[in-house]
């Protein structure tokens, strides 16, 4: 798996080859959530618990690099980045699986190495074909014992 053709694919799959309006927007801020919080080493369980319908919030270690792609201040708000974001459920449950595998080999190469009985293509596009359910049983083979699951 390639993190950066991974999610790359997530959001141009999701909102097209897109730069400006709403949906350029949204996957900027998506795309750069996810980016900051790999690079800031933010565990899965934390990622999770700050996405949900309708928004997506992650803590401002960046703020100035962020406000530069962003380019909104107003987005900050009780010291954090809060965006929304049109993502239904099995999108955000296909982002925190891609999420928890990118984590993993990004901090914790061993433990990404010993994942089992998941199938690991290029960019992960067989992920847009299976079902929720699907997504839900892949998610569980992922153990992020390290940094909280």
């Amino acid at each position: 798996m390639d993190i950066n053709l991974t999610i790359d694919n997530f959001l141009n799959t999701l909102f097209g080859d897109v730069d400006l309006a709403t949906p350029g927007e949204e996957k900027t801020t998506l795309g750069m959530c996810f980016y900051q919080s790999i690079k800031n080493k933010v565990f899965p369980a934390e990622f999770e618990a700050n996405i949900s319908k309708g928004s997506i919030r992650i803590n401002p270690i960046d703020k100035p690099e962020l406000t530069k792609f962003i380019g909104k201040d107003d987005a900050w708000s009780d010291g954090w980045l809060t965006w929304n974001h049109s993502l239904n459920d099995k999108q955000i449950l296909h982002l925190n699986v891609i999420y928890r595998l990118s984590y993993l080999q990004h901090c914790y190469l061993e433990k990404y190495n010993e994942i089992q009985n998941i199938s690991f293509s290029k960019n992960m596009n067989e992920y847009f074909s299976m079902s929720k359910e699907e997504l839900q049983n892949e998610y569980n083979k992922i153990e992020v014992s390290v940094g909280g699951n």
